[in-house]
């Protein structure tokens, strides 16, 4: 039986193809969107020794603290893998950007989202109507003729802070009914 050979593509030259331009491409650094780190940011370093000099890590299972144990490990068969070396010794620290970074990520958590969105101008017409007839009472509104769509009570309460929540419209809203002093 004769020997089957294994078919390979012949190598071609991509004439079309700038070497030049795609060389550059590949040694330009990539968008940093975060202010901290692009203005701590060494180029004459590797990333890692710009990361490990900014209190960062760019793989967690590389750094001792932060690495998850495999299977074998947690029963306790094998012994630990080896951990990220310290080549940074001669990097000035710069730990201020994890600082930074830990603030602006509780400062975003605890913000509270505001939505951009205003509803739509029909809605809003339909909980104002209701509002003006029945106040707070998300029982009547749900009986309330005028309630097309056969909202329920839970569904119209939800509609009606949603509406609170877009100063947009809330507060227009509050001052045409003179309930907020300008």
């Amino acid at each position: 039986m004769p020997r089957l050979r294994k078919l390979r593509r012949k190598q071609k030259f991509g004439y079309h193809i700038n070497r030049k331009r795609l060389d550059k491409k590949m040694k330009k650094l990539p968008k940093i969107n975060c202010d901290a780190v692009r203005e701590a940011w060494d180029d004459k370093i590797s990333t890692t020794q710009n990361l490990q000099a900014m209190g960062l890590v760019a793989d967690a299972n590389a750094h001792k603290e932060f690495r998850i144990p495999s299977g074998k490990e947690q029963m306790g068969g094998v012994a630990p893998r080896s951990t990220l070396k310290n080549s940074g010794d001669d990097v000035v620290a710069k730990v201020h950007v994890a600082d930074t970074l830990q603030l602006q990520a509780r400062e975003g958590y605890q913000k509270k989202k505001e939505s951009t969105h205003p509803l739509p101008p029909e809605m809003y017409r339909k909980l104002c109507k209701l509002m003006d007839k029945h106040g707070e009472d998300f029982e009547a509104m749900a009986k309330d003729h005028t309630n097309y769509y056969q909202e329920t009570a839970a569904q119209l309460k939800k509609q009606i802070e949603r509406l609170k929540n877009i100063p947009q419209q809330w507060v227009p809203y509050l001052k045409s009914r003179d309930l907020v002093p300008e």
